[in-house]
């Protein structure tokens, strides 16, 4: 076997790089396909770190992508993907180890990453490596259709999604994942529409996302604890939809526990992929 390089993904060229991510993931479960603009936005987003994330390389050939986030003491793997003529040759693992290692030096005391639901050989590597799933994470989909009646007793207006942030912490006492987390969100407050739910002029939810005639796209779906939280959730769906009556509905990695979840699934969102959100503890390899 021809020897394999890692290197830091700082260090190669981006367009290259970008073009083995596309590479790895066309014969993905969901195909992506990725700009080196787009990519470096998701980036900006993620907090993804060009020099902490790695490239493996073969003759100068990029045959794998691995990326990692830094927030604070915490880590998030993503995008990692090995292109297809390159697979089974433990090159998936020694980036991992690449990543893990890297996340160590940054002090990080947590990683995180998602593994969809049907890709058992990623779930039993990184178990192998000692990440434990700790919850699912659900894509919600939703088809055109004449939308249910609002649930009564709640107004929806237009809001800047930069103020509407200011509720993240208290309306999610279920934590998003890392991509729906208040970092990402708040790289992206000025580019996404903001939606509050008011009951007696009191904001009681929001939605963060993109309303589109053919499309919503929701970042973020947040609901005040102590309300009916299904029904808050509903009547913001409600109030989109009946705007965008040809519009498909989409929403990614949707907590299991999140609050909002019954109002998805009552207002026809239907659970589209699964995906298990994997953790591992570097607390004991940090000092």
């Amino acid at each position: 076997m021809p020897h394999v390089i890692y290197c830091p993904v700082g260090q190669v060229d981006f367009d290259q790089f970008t073009d083995a991510f596309n590479r790895a993931y066309s014969d993905y479960f969901i195909p992506i396909v990725m700009t080196p603009g787009s990519f470096r936005a998701l980036m900006r987003q993620d907090d993804l770190d060009l020099d902490a994330s790695v490239a493996a390389l073969v003759d100068h050939d990029i045959v794998g992508t691995g990326m990692l986030g830094l927030r604070q003491d915490e880590a998030w793997i993503g995008g990692m993907g090995v292109v297809p003529e390159w697979r089974r040759r433990g090159i998936g693992l020694r980036m991992m180890e690449h990543l893990l290692e890297q996340a160590r030096l940054q002090r990080a005391r947590e990683v995180r990453l998602e593994v969809i639901e049907a890709n058992q050989a990623a779930h039993r590597l990184y178990e192998r490596l000692g990440f434990v799933s700790t919850r699912q994470l659900l894509v919600l989909e939703r088809a055109p259709a004449i939308p249910l009646p609002a649930p009564a007793g709640y107004t929806i207006r237009t809001w800047p999604a930069a103020d509407l942030l200011r509720y993240f912490h208290v309306f999610h006492d279920s934590a998003n994942c890392w991509q729906r987390d208040l970092r990402s969100l708040q790289h992206r407050s000025d580019t996404v529409r903001g939606w509050a739910a008011l009951r007696d002029e009191a904001v009681v939810g929001y939605a963060l996302g993109w309303s589109y005639r053919h499309e919503i796209r929701l970042a973020d779906l947040a609901t005040r604890p102590g309300e009916d939280r299904a029904a808050v959730a509903a009547a913001i769906l409600a109030h989109l939809h009946r705007m965008q009556p040809e519009a498909f509905g989409h929403s990614y990695n949707v907590a299991g526990d999140d609050p909002a979840l019954v109002g998805y699934l009552s207002s026809g969102y239907e659970v589209s992929l699964r995906q298990y959100e994997m953790r591992l503890s570097l607390d004991a390899d940090t000092p």
